[in-house]
């Protein structure tokens, strides 16, 4: 009877059919799982002891979630080429190395799945999350960190790493170079965030004050990922900053929460793609952290999905966004922290530009009989915003020609540029648009077939 089996996650049969046949000779047995839940569906077998993931497999938010609940005593390995992963199975020997290793630290941050070295690991990773950044117009933010005497770096990361949320990574390059890559968070937030972290490293850990330094960079969303880690290697040996030990939050949580404690229940608003889906919820403060309860099925899997909700404080007159510290699937309940300030506009109405994910061509003409072709992004009854390989007069009037699907109808209307948002060769462009009676129901038509498109989406996920 084989002495235990290894469970292995894989994207690339042939990277890794050298190595099963190497693990295949050491007499132990290798189940293969094309995806992460597959993978884990196997631990139910006692003689499961290695959970392996092969290092080219990208890893989701939801794979990081899921792996943060595997049992303590599996180990969790992701191996970085075939060969040494190959040559270090050798039986009793080799989960007695696991064993004296799990107390060092450094090989428990290679087996973390949030925290890792490898440079095309984090290039998969900021790729990622620019995509999503740019789809969904979430905000997101790289913050560098250079620790000025070494010593302090691993108990640095250390602490760092036990505070990062489960969509979060930490990025290590040297002894003194380390970044947080932390997605569905602005600004704003990351400074709220670094601060935090660092008043506590310098208070209650010892760092000496002013041994940590920092750069936050955010990403701009006519960026190419390209162009975003082209920013971040020229960071890397860059002028780093002191951080702020003064919190912007603590000027105004004492006012804001006192607000919310009044109240049993808050107005809790969210976007699902344009959509904006809003209820009251049961409010619990505790620690400088709200709990919300009995938050709605729909609105929860918005807030799952965007690891954030928002706020509005009738004191302050301002929307706050509260960051997903965790979350409570089975009593619909979560606990935030990590709060920033945001445009008001987020809330101010329901009829907002949806997101068009279908590919819906545009042709934009001017006065003098300039023409371009570009690609329809949102729709609203009175704006839409268009993607285009170059930039526009501000100050010109325009037509602009769509044909919408779900309707069966083209649509002419002029068109005024509101705004440019203008990077190296590509544009997005908001234009306020002006319609026949006809094609204004027309577009309410389409917008609401999406709405429920969109309703039915949320639906179905788990």
């Amino acid at each position: 009877m084989k002495m235990f089996s290894i469970v292995l996650v894989y994207s690339n049969f042939q990277k890794i059919k050298d190595l099963i046949e190497k693990i295949s000779k050491l007499d132990r047995d290798v189940i293969l799982a094309k995806d992460i839940e597959r993978g884990l569906g196997f631990l139910n077998f006692n003689n499961v002891q290695i959970f392996a993931i092969d290092s080219s497999y990208k890893l989701s938010e939801t794979d990081l979630i899921k792996l943060k609940n595997v049992k303590n005593d599996l180990f969790l390995i992701n191996f970085k080429n075939k060969l040494e992963f190959g040559q270090n199975i050798s039986g009793k020997e080799f989960i007695k190395l696991l064993s004296n290793n799990a107390k060092d630290q450094e090989t428990n941050l290679s087996k973390s799945p949030r925290i890792f070295r490898d440079y095309e690991q984090f290039k998969n990773v900021i790729s990622q999350e620019v995509r999503r950044a740019k789809r969904y117009r979430y905000p997101f933010v790289v913050v560098m960190f250079k620790v000025d005497d070494n010593k302090y770096t691993q108990q640095i990361i250390n602490y760092f790493a036990s505070k990062i949320r489960e969509f979060d990574s930490l990025w290590i390059y040297d002894e003194t170079h380390f970044s947080m890559i932390l997605p569905h968070t602005g600004w704003n937030g990351a400074e709220i965030l670094t601060n935090r972290l660092t008043n506590y490293i310098t208070a209650e850990i010892g760092v000496e004050t002013d041994v940590l330094k920092n750069i936050i960079l955010s990403f701009k969303r006519v960026e190419k990922d390209t162009d975003f880690l082209a920013r971040i290697n020229h960071a890397l040996h860059n002028v780093y900053y002191n951080t702020n030990k003064q919190i912007d939050f603590h000027v105004w949580k004492d006012e804001l929460f006192s607000e919310f404690i009044e109240t049993k229940t808050i107005r809790v608003f969210n976007r699902y793609k344009g959509m904006l889906i809003s209820h009251d919820s049961d409010l619990v403060v505790f620690n400088d952290k709200l709990q919300l309860l009995n938050i709605r099925k729909l609105q929860f899997k918005i807030i799952d999905l965007e690891k954030a909700t928002y706020f509005f404080s009738e004191n302050l007159k301002k929307v706050i966004r509260a960051e997903v510290e965790s979350l409570n699937k089975k009593d619909l309940s979560a606990i935030f922290s990590h709060f920033e300030f945001v445009d008001l506009s987020i809330i101010k109405t329901n009829i907002v530009k949806l997101l068009i994910e279908e590919d819906l061509k545009i042709n934009i003409k001017s006065s003098d009989d300039f023409e371009i072709s570009g690609e329809i992004i949102e729709l609203s009854l009175d704006e839409i915003s268009v993607h285009l390989n170059r930039s526009l007069d501000k100050n010109a009037n325009y037509y602009l020609e769509f044909y919408l699907p779900k309707v069966k109808y083209k649509i002419i209307a002029e068109g005024k540029i509101k705004d440019i948002e203008m990077g190296e060769d590509t544009a997005y462009i908001d234009f306020h648009i002006v319609t026949s009676v006809d094609a204004n129901m027309k577009i309410s038509e389409f917008l609401a077939k999406k709405q429920l498109q969109f309703i039915k989406e949320l639906n179905k996920k788990n």
